[in-house]
């Protein structure tokens, strides 16, 4: 009898251990990202995720970062692995290929770059607010990068 609930539990274990993966990753299981506006093909894109005001106001700890440094195989982000309701995406081509993005003495950007939801203002004026999204609402993001001035 010992034996029977021993191998029971185990298979309850496992039945609600797949159930939280199930749940879990409906959250955003539709959410694809495009980046467009390149400037050219041999400069790598990165993306960076953040799901915190204050990481972003620091930039330090996104949530994740993706790099691609074949723009031609680059073609849109898979986010349903990321089961966080409100996000938001900065994305740069480096251009000067250290991997980070370049700021002149002023504070403004060397590289082009965007944000999700593209909003139409100066880079140093841009706050979470301005592109954070809720996942569950969208389908789709497309990032056009802009030029630096």
């Amino acid at each position: 009898m010992h034996r029977f609930d021993a191998t029971w539990g185990k298979i309850k274990f496992f039945f609600i251990f797949q159930c939280f993966f199930i749940s879990n990753s409906a959250l955003s299981d539709h959410l694809t990202s495009k980046i467009t506006n390149f400037v050219n093909g041999t400069s790598p894109i990165y993306v960076m995720g953040y799901d915190r005001k204050f990481y972003f106001e620091e930039r330090s700890a996104p949530l994740f970062i993706v790099s691609e440094p074949d723009i031609n195989q680059f073609s849109q982000i898979n986010l349903k692995a990321f089961p966080h309701i409100k996000i938001g995406l900065f994305a740069f081509q480096d251009l000067d290929g250290n991997g980070e993005f370049s700021l002149d003495f002023k504070g403004d950007p060397k590289e082009p770059y965007g944000f999700s939801l593209n909003p139409g203002i100066d880079y140093q004026s841009v706050v979470f607010e301005d592109f954070v999204f809720d996942m569950e609402k969208f389908e789709n993001i497309e990032i056009k990068l802009q030029l630096p001035k």
